[in-house]
């Protein structure tokens, strides 16, 4: 079988925009657990120092997935690594732009890697790092 190039990949770009509403931040809340005071009371967030209701960092890591799993290299990909730092906090209200860039091409095992950006309406900075897909034969 002849495998698929992926030379093709190289400087491939993706984004997708999302609107942190009060109904995401419950949904991840209710999903994940994390009912910490700071993602679920606007007031506790604020008595911390925080401007409001605090998204969880790893909300924007799930946004950075359904990138990866739909769009860049979506369907055909098998996430193997993701590293993501944060660096401002996302709050209720935001809308968050997730920016995916294909940085290397790994043509002997097939993968990719990607550098992340994750930002809000402002250009605020708030996660950036990069992951790692395997790419399968194409179908």
């Amino acid at each position: 079988m002849t495998q698929t190039p992926i030379a093709e990949w190289a400087g491939k770009s993706a984004q997708r925009t999302v609107v942190v509403t009060e109904e995401l931040l419950d949904r991840f809340v209710e999903v994940s657990g994390d009912s910490s005071p700071i993602h679920v009371s606007p007031v506790a967030a604020q008595e911390r120092g925080f401007a409001g209701r605090v998204g969880h960092g790893l909300l924007l890591g799930s946004l950075v997935s359904s990138v990866i799993g739909t769009q860049l290299p979506g369907k055909d990909g098998i996430l193997q690594e993701v590293k993501l730092s944060f660096h401002n906090p996302c709050y209720l209200g935001d809308t968050i732009v997730i920016d995916v860039k294909v940085t290397e091409v790994h043509e002997s095992v097939r993968a990719l890697t990607c550098s992340v950006r994750v930002s809000n309406q402002s250009g605020l900075l708030l996660a950036r790092g990069h992951f790692r897909s395997g790419l399968l034969e194409a179908s």
